[in-house]
């Protein structure tokens, strides 16, 4: 670097405006545009989008550790309910007993129910699905519903409600009620 002074700048200037001619004469005016686009953009990335790179995985590396030091899902029940490994060690008829003792809780009466059970995942869980017809104020089954909905391993299938008027709080619903479980 202590040649600087030795660079004759007119001769340089010189050259610089040959190979600007000569570019303008083999790429033309849109050819000459393309290149300082793509000069400008292989600028704008060294100068401003790595260094932005660097910043987001720095901020994503802080935010996996937030996360790991977060609580892990903890093995509480919520609102009196069970817990899966709970309901895992039931076997279906107590889950079962369970419906039957939600939809007491909440004013339901239960008319007939039938049972009909499958094999699922090559013998390794059961399924069991009841039809429970049964009756009750329109409220006592939904909240009912909502409670059986949100025991772990049990889905609730389908459901079908008539009322005699419209205008009466009293219903008749045929609900139709899954149980996965591990018994045999």
């Amino acid at each position: 670097m202590t040649n600087l002074k030795a660079i004759d700048t007119t001769a340089l200037a010189a050259r610089l405006r040959w190979g600007a001619y000569a570019a303008t004469a083999k790429l033309g005016v849109p050819g000459l545009l393309a290149g300082g686009l793509v000069v400008a953009l292989i600028g704008a990335h060294a100068l401003h989008l790595q260094p932005d790179d660097e910043r987001l995985e720095a901020e994503r590396s802080a935010r996996v550790a937030e996360l790991a030091a977060l609580p892990k899902p903890g093995k509480q029940a919520g609102a009196g309910g069970m817990t899966l490994q709970q309901v895992q060690q039931l076997r279906s008829s107590e889950q079962a007993y369970s419906i039957f003792q939600i939809l007491s809780q909440r004013g339901m009466d239960r008319k007939h129910a039938t049972y009909r059970r499958e094999v699922e995942m090559k013998g390794k869980l059961r399924r069991l699905t009841i039809s429970i017809a049964l009756s009750g104020s329109y409220v006592g089954l939904r909240e009912a519903m909502r409670e059986i909905a949100d025991q772990p391993m049990v889905r609730i299938e389908g459901v079908s409600i008539e009322r005699d008027r419209i205008d009466s709080a009293t219903v008749t619903a045929d609900l139709r009620v899954s149980l996965l479980g591990p018994d045999t």
